[in-house]
């Protein structure tokens, strides 16, 4: 296979994939397509549609199952069932969760690594926090000497011109030199003068249209927020003389050793300070991250000038070392996404007879129809800041698929999954990709401070690709210097030969988005997403991007999934109807966790011991047995009222 443009060309693929894989497992042929999603969140999900699958298998229906789209924690347990099938001696589905695993079950592995992150024995709560710092020093070792030499480059050290002698604090020394903070002060003036200029212009200029309208309001925009920026940085000087007006004004010189840490210390105290009430006032994030932002560049400014940290030996063999780093390390293997890679895989891929110990050694191009398994849709969210579509840009974000067959999406093209990553594109790390929740320049994390300063402490799980258009080279690993894209926002979109990708469920939590694409007579669509008050939200952002994508309609009733008393709702799942745009017509079987008056007695006693179930939050990836059992039975209950409904 070569790579292409044409989705048709990959749907037909698949086509022909699911023709042997529905041979295998005993199918007809002319049976219309199935397609069963599970949805982002977390071990609560993974729980959830673990009951699911076990539900399906009971009934016998599992083996009908054509596709199997999953985003974030379904995708665990969805990567877990293909793990299952690849390593499996037959087509037969029934003894995949009791086969032995170590020393009991897959089903006790799993509830035993209900707690994945941490299991408690060889990795331990240290061990994670030991990652976590590695990841961020490691970072730092590599950006901090990198944003020290830029500080200093910034101040032009060689310009002819300099600040006014009148420019400073009273009781400061006057500023001396600097020129580039000068030149970016005076950059942000005129900016800011352009701005106000604009204001009358916009007023008095009346034949315009609505398009040159908008384009001129964003210039407007862009012009403000340039001059802000540019203005902090041109202030720099001025703050750090913050400590020496101090010590002027009080006329006591023992301040001075204090005093000189306020120039940096004041806007970072400042910035916790709001970011503490953030959950009181939201509105204090922006302004909060910002104060830390300056608070931490008025740092770099003080050990660049007041404590001459580039003229050491040890700035300058550090800023060898990150040079050196930044061209030779991986930026995929340095951030947390390698150690949650790994516990993931101890976790859900099951050491089952005959099965390799390196778990993570399972190529997604070798996933094959021979065992009768569901096609597996893995679905990530391609990072789209940058895009020079302005839908995606202000989405930042479009699907990106990965599956045995391709990895793409048709505004990337599509490329052969054993050409994609050079061929090496593991399960595991489809699995993990899918759940890289945490990252900047999401959706999620779309505040540029947040961003700047999650990717600055590596706070990162997600994935840079190389594009499936883009033309091979030598180098196989994925360049440090990326960390740069994700700090400063940009080189994000589809148009750019190396691709970032993250959580699926920051475009479409629920996993159907690409079922709709290949237009499924029939989906069953999980939903586990934390919903305290069944707002169904998800299932809003599915109905409202199918409409504006496909032009597909979709109605369903969801009354009875909003009755409830004493938290039991009328039902846990609804049927609607899609109306693809092809004119041909399909259902949705759409299921969630809720508890219904039918719901057992292990569950309704588990939902009396833990009032957040079943909605806890996705921050919580720690569940001990009877949690783990809570929701899997969960998902094995709901499917079966959802399959028994279906059949009538």
């Amino acid at each position: 296979m070569a790579s292409t443009e044409n989705f048709d060309q990959v749907n037909a693929a698949e086509q022909h994939w699911i023709a042997k894989r529905r041979k295998n497992a005993g199918v007809a042929l002319d049976k219309p397509a199935l397609g069963l999603a599970f949805s982002g969140g977390g071990i609560r999900s993974a729980c959830f549609h673990l009951g699911v699958l076990q539900a399906l298998q009971a009934a016998n229906k599992l083996r009908e199952v054509d596709y199997l789209s999953s985003v974030s924690g379904g995708g665990y347990i969805g990567a877990c069932f293909q793990w299952l099938k690849h390593h499996a001696t037959s087509a037969d589905d029934a003894p995949l969760f009791n086969q032995t695993a170590g020393k009991g079950s897959v089903l006790d592995w799993l509830r035993a690594h209900g707690k994945f992150l941490i299991d408690g024995k060889s990795v331990t709560g240290v061990t994670l926090l030991s990652a976590l710092l590695a990841s961020t020093l490691f970072n730092l070792l590599v950006v901090v000497p990198l944003l020290l030499g830029a500080v200093w480059l910034a101040g032009l050290p060689h310009a002819t011109f300099s600040w006014p002698s009148h420019w400073h604090l009273p009781g400061a020394e006057i500023i001396e030199g600097h020129a580039g903070y000068l030149l970016a002060l005076w950059l942000s003036v005129c900016s800011f003068g352009l701005f106000l200029l604009s204001i009358p212009t916009m007023a008095l200029w009346r034949q315009h249209n609505r398009h040159h309208s908008f384009r001129a309001r964003r210039r407007m925009g862009q012009l403000l927020t340039f001059s802000l920026v540019t203005g902090l940085i041109g202030l720099l000087p001025v703050a750090a003389q913050l400590g020496d007006a101090i010590v002027g004004a009080a006329e006591a010189e023992a301040l001075d050793v204090w005093t000189d840490h306020l120039n940096y210390a004041v806007p970072f105290l400042s910035g916790v300070a709001a970011l503490s009430r953030v959950k009181a006032r939201p509105q204090f994030a922006m302004f909060g991250l910002t104060l830390l932002l300056f608070g931490l560049a008025a740092a770099a400014y003080h050990w660049v000038f007041d404590a001459g940290i580039i003229d050491t030996l040890g700035y300058k063999i550090s800023l060898a070392v990150s040079i050196i780093l930044l061209g030779l390390a991986s930026i995929n293997r340095t951030s947390m996404h390698s150690y949650y890679l790994a516990q993931l895989c101890n976790a859900f891929f099951a050491p089952v007879a005959g099965v390799p110990e390196r778990q993570n050694d399972t190529l997604l191009a070798t996933i094959s129809p021979s065992t009768g398994a569901p096609l597996p849709l893995i679905n990530t969210t391609l990072g789209t800041r940058n895009s020079p579509q302005s839908l995606w840009r202000a989405r930042l974000g479009a699907s990106f698929t990965l599956s045995p067959l391709y990895c793409g999406a048709p505004a990337t093209g599509f490329a052969p999954t054993s050409a994609f990553q050079y061929g090496r594109l593991t399960l595991g790390e489809a699995m993990a990709t899918s759940g890289a929740a945490v990252d900047p320049d999401t959706a999620q994390s779309a505040n540029r401070s947040l961003s700047f300063l999650m990717a600055l402490l590596n706070l990162r799980l997600g994935f840079w690709v190389r594009a499936p258009r883009a033309p091979r080279n030598h180098w196989t690993r994925m360049p440090y210097w990326l960390i740069g894209r994700e700090m400063f926002g940009c080189g994000l979109g589809e148009q750019y030969q190396n691709l970032h990708l993250s959580d699926g469920g920051h475009f479409e939590n629920l996993g159907v988005y690409e079922l709709l694409r290949r237009e499924v007579p029939l989906i069953i669509s999980g939903d586990a997403g934390a919903d305290p008050h069944t707002s169904l939200s998800d299932l809003g952002l599915l109905i409202q991007r199918a409409e504006a994508d496909f032009n597909c309609q979709i109605s369903i009733d969801v009354e009875p999934l909003l009755r409830a008393e004493d938290g039991l709702h009328d039902a846990c799942f609804a049927t609607g109807q899609i109306h693809y745009a092809s004119g041909k017509t399909g259902t949705l079987l759409f299921v969630k966790t809720l508890l219904t008056l039918h719901s057992s007695a292990q569950v309704r006693a588990f939902a009396n011991i833990d009032r957040s179930f079943p909605n806890d939050s996705t921050d919580n990836q720690f569940y001990n047995e009877q949690h783990f059992d809570a929701y899997r039975r969960l998902g094995f209950e709901n499917m079966q009222s959802a399959l028994a409904a279906l059949a009538k």
